[in-house]
């Protein structure tokens, strides 16, 4: 496969100071890929300013693309599990596997969540994959699926997590505050695993409509009276939605934070009551590989459909129209998925 001597990426210098740069196509050592990359959505992390400006101020202009599908383009010479023209799907960021919250199955708490093993990132035309990131952050991509589809399978990964978190689904009562797509995979995921009523809670009319079509029994305003729920998953980093989550948690349910609100924001809770109605609150962040070879089974065999989320595609060229579009979601924007091998798309 020939490749390039340059390319173009899209890089974050700041929320309103998003830009597309030429910079060279990555080198390869021995045991590394290089891949060319067919498409990448923008994450909702990838927009929020506090978790991505400190970065900014450390490093400069930052690459955050990481739901990846791409063609592989290149192997080095010690590589013999992959070769140029396969089609795989690449995380970002694993866990070790080793360490002792990875042996009790709490995987994305492990440290080495928190590393890099691609450069420089999904929104760029080519990427190059580091030795671990070879052995541990590559899945085979059937060929019965898309490279869109294939770029679903992170953050339906991070969604296998919650709701294995608050396992089991089936004939429990659900809520699920944000209608965004982190609200409507928990949606769709809760109703492939036997939810029994399944509500939606959000400010955004469009949003609630989207929530219907995906799967939830009834959609609610923010402002209406709210269920209480066996099963409540916030999906949303708004504190009003944290709060009334924790008022309408049921009696001996589980409550799950999917998102945040930054690293200053504070939540208080009546411990007395909590202690008598006895849920379980917890936390879900990324994927772990089983929560990855999970989602990749349930896009191929259709038990979750993602292709009728995708409301807006972008080639590279693209890329700034693209980030404001998620950043700022309008006209019924759900998933807006970046596809660096064109340049320019038309948007929908």
């Amino acid at each position: 496969m020939a490749v390039p001597e340059r390319m173009k990426a899209g890089l974050y210098w700041g929320h309103d100071d998003v830009r597309v740069e030429e910079m060279p196509v990555p080198h390869i050592s021995p045991r590394e890929i290089l891949a060319a990359v067919k498409a990448c959505g923008i994450c909702g992390s990838d927009t929020m300013r506090w978790y991505r400006d400190p970065a900014v101020e450390k490093k400069g202009g930052i690459n955050t693309g990481h739901e990846i599908a791409a063609q592989i383009a290149q192997v080095g010479e010690a590589i013999t599990q992959y070769k140029a023209g396969d089609r795989v799907v690449v995380t970002h960021h694993f866990p070790c596997m080793e360490c002792t919250q990875c042996q009790e199955g709490n995987e994305t708490a492990c440290e080495a969540m928190h590393e890099k093993h691609i450069e420089p990132g999904g929104f760029a035309e080519y990427i190059r994959i580091l030795e671990p990131g070879v052995s541990r952050g590559l899945y085979p991509l059937p060929e019965s699926m898309t490279y869109d589809q294939g770029s679903f399978v992170e953050p339906l990964g991070c969604v296998v997590r919650s709701l294995r978190k608050t396992s089991p689904l089936e004939g429990h009562t659900v809520l699920v505050f944000g209608s965004g797509l982190a609200g409507l995979l928990h949606i769709k995921l809760a109703r492939a695993l036997g939810a029994k009523k399944i509500s939606a809670v959000d400010t955004n009319e469009s949003r609630l409509k989207a929530a219907l079509l995906a799967g939830a029994d009834e959609a609610l305003y923010a402002t209406d009276k709210l269920p209480r729920a066996n099963r409540i998953y916030v999906c949303t980093g708004s504190p009003a939605a944290a709060e009334t989550a924790l008022e309408s948690v049921d009696r001996g349910g589980n409550l799950l934070f999917f998102a945040a609100d930054g690293p200053d924001k504070k939540l208080s809770f009546n411990l007395t009551k909590f202690w008598l109605l006895q849920p379980g609150i917890s936390f879900s962040y990324g994927a772990a590989p089983r929560d990855m070879r999970e989602a990749l089974e349930l896009i191929g065999s259709g038990k979750v459909r993602v292709d009728d989320l995708i409301t807006h595609r972008f080639g590279i060229d693209q890329f700034p129209e693209a980030f404001r579009l998620a950043a700022n979601p309008r006209d019924g924007s759900l998933k807006v998925i970046v596809e660096p091998q064109a340049r320019c798309l038309s948007h929908r």
